[in-house]
């Protein structure tokens, strides 16, 4: 236990550092790192202590100079995060899950998006490298494989997280298992009665999003159900909305018995844009039309929305990614890494099961 202590030097003028305030209050360097670290406790620190060391790096405006310890070791303690967008709280998740491993660590994440634009994209990678970055994670993009293959034969520790491209095996990744997944949402609305089920998608050549629609196709036939190719649309990953719009258009102008009477979407975010289309178009969900999506992301639990789905254990990517990013950097795990994870229990809500959902008073995870 370190014994409390008092500011037993001549107080300096302006800044100080670490070891300059360590003298000035007659406690170790190593002390006054721990405290302004966060890990008084830790290391059993004494409150007192930790509150007197933060007063007075308060008042002398004393910050830890990792900037400066980094050049030294030529390391920069900063994990890069580069994923597609920072809406619908798939980033936020899957930070949570990250952070929850990094936290008792020296490292730090600096998190940027590339919006599905490989210019962009290309742009993010290359500042990583320049901020020598020790780590990436990475949602990668078509048209940008030479410069990950480049990023890993440099020795860089990178992990690809949520999605897998073809020609990228030798790069370790994180995903999920999401065919099962799409195979359990189909089969909930065969299962509902429903067989002219239609598949909206995105047009990504991603292996996770091939998976899914490998899974729909499958288990249409596996029922004996028709499937239709004009039921079969995938709209861009950059003009979501306006697209939604026309797929809308398209099925539903006409005859509504050959129209379809259900709609599996590639992933919530295509479920939720669907959902708004046909309420702006008088139909309804799931009288008219029956929805499912996948990841149960948090605007999917509303219960005014409440969009059927099967959970994508983003969390839990997030903390396996992060685990394997630190094992590369340390060697402790070979290349490459292939972590697959399991979750496929549908999640029945309104938008197929209606007035039947029981919605939770508790737990929406939205607020």
């Amino acid at each position: 236990m370190i014994q409390d202590v008092q500011e037993t030097k001549k107080t300096p003028h302006g800044p100080v550092s670490v070891i300059e305030l360590a003298r000035l209050l007659g406690v170790s360097h190593a002390t006054v790192s721990f405290v302004l670290n966060g890990k008084a406790k830790k290391y059993k620190i004494s409150d007192a202590t930790a509150e007197r060391v933060m007063a007075a790096a308060k008042k002398h405006n004393c910050i830890p100079n990792h900037h400066a310890r980094n050049l030294r070791s030529r390391k920069s303690g900063v994990l890069g995060v580069l994923v597609t967008r920072l809406t619908m709280d798939w980033a936020e998740t899957l930070m949570q899950g990250i952070q929850q491993v990094i936290d008792d660590t020296e490292y730090v994440p600096f998190i940027a998006t590339h919006q599905f634009d490989t210019e962009r994209n290309r742009k993010e990678l290359r500042s990583a490298l320049e901020r020598r970055d020790e780590g990436l994670v990475v949602f990668p993009l078509p048209d940008c494989e030479d410069l990950y293959h480049s990023i890993s034969s440099a020795g860089v520790p990178l992990v690809l997280i949520g999605e897998e491209l073809p020609g990228l095996e030798s790069i370790s990744s994180v995903v999920w298992d999401s065919e099962k997944a799409a195979a359990a949402a189909v089969q909930h609305l065969v299962d509902l009665g429903r067989k002219r089920i239609a598949f909206l998608g995105i047009d990504y050549p991603g292996l996770g999003t091939l998976h899914r629609f490998k899974a729909y196709c499958q288990t249409l036939k596996n029922n004996g159900l028709e499937l239709r190719q004009e039921w079969i649309s995938r709209i861009s990953v950059t003009r979501r909305d306006d697209h939604v719009t026309r797929v809308v258009n398209n099925w539903f102008t006409g005859d509504p018995q050959d129209a379809p009477d259900a709609v599996f979407a590639l992933n919530d975010v295509l479920g939720l844009s669907l959902m708004t289309e046909l309420t702006v178009r008088g139909m309804s969900v799931p009288e008219d039309v029956a929805v499912i999506g996948l990841g149960d992301l948090p605007l999917s639990r509303y219960p005014a929305i409440g969009l059927s789905t099967v959970a994508e254990p983003i969390k839990a990517m997030g903390v396996e990614a992060a685990r394997l990013i630190l094992d590369l950097i340390s060697g402790k795990a070979d290349l490459p890494q292939r972590r697959v994870l399991q979750s496929a229990e549908v999640i029945a809500r309104s938008s197929t099961i209606g007035a039947k959902w029981q919605i939770p008073r508790t737990g929406l995870g939205v607020l």
